[in-house]
């Protein structure tokens, strides 16, 4: 999906300047929420045939939202679990992320989300007492934003075969993934819009 955002060409532009200018210890993060309901096989129901198919109204196990973070110079994954996308779990995802990176610069891009600095104003007085830079991505594009790519990677290889009985099965599960892929050597995803994304 490719936005249709006028100023796009304008805004990628500047998280180029800011990936270029980064400081030798300075990191870049692209940061995202995903909704998760626990059911059977992710809750997918792949056709409307009247034949033995998963129920369309399945009993929710469990829901919860993932937060996600993608790490441009090393290709690493960093994640939380929360029960709310709100900006209160916004903040605690935040300080979560000082926390990996203490004391280094860090930009952050991120999406129009209702929880993200662009329309929270508590979550830009956070990041500004954080000091943590952030630029927002063009609106209506989520593929100009890696974490994507994880969210439709989990939704494949763990959601789509899953019939987990609660949450915390659910967590577990995709935590692991996610730790097995940040230990792989061709763990990054490229980003067409950043030349030479992975400089370190």
């Amino acid at each position: 999906m490719i936005s249709r955002d006028p100023r796009r060409n304008t805004i990628l532009a500047r998280v180029r300047l800011a990936w270029r200018q980064l400081p030798q210890d300075g990191v870049m993060l692209f940061v995202d929420e995903m909704p998760i309901a626990v059911k059977h096989y992710g809750g997918r129901r792949y056709t409307s045939a009247k034949r033995l198919i998963l129920e369309r109204a399945q009993k929710t196990r469990g829901f919860f939202y993932l937060f996600a973070a993608y790490e441009v110079n090393t290709g690493q994954r960093r994640w939380a679990f929360y029960e709310h996308k709100r900006s209160d779990e916004m903040a605690k995802f935040l300080k979560q992320i000082r926390r990996w990176y203490p004391g280094q610069p860090v930009w952050i891009a991120l999406d129009h989300d209702s929880a993200h600095p662009c329309k929270s104003r508590s979550t830009r007085r956070l990041m500004r007492r954080l000091q943590l830079h952030w630029i927002t991505l063009p609106k209506g594009s989520p593929d100009d934003n890696p974490v994507e790519n994880m969210f439709s990677d989990i939704q494949l290889m763990i959601l789509d075969n899953s019939n987990d009985h609660d949450t915390q099965t659910t967590q577990r599960r995709i935590g692991r993934h996610l730790h097995a892929v940040n230990c792989r050597r061709h763990r990054l995803i490229q980003i067409p819009y950043l030349m030479n994304s992975h400089k370190y």
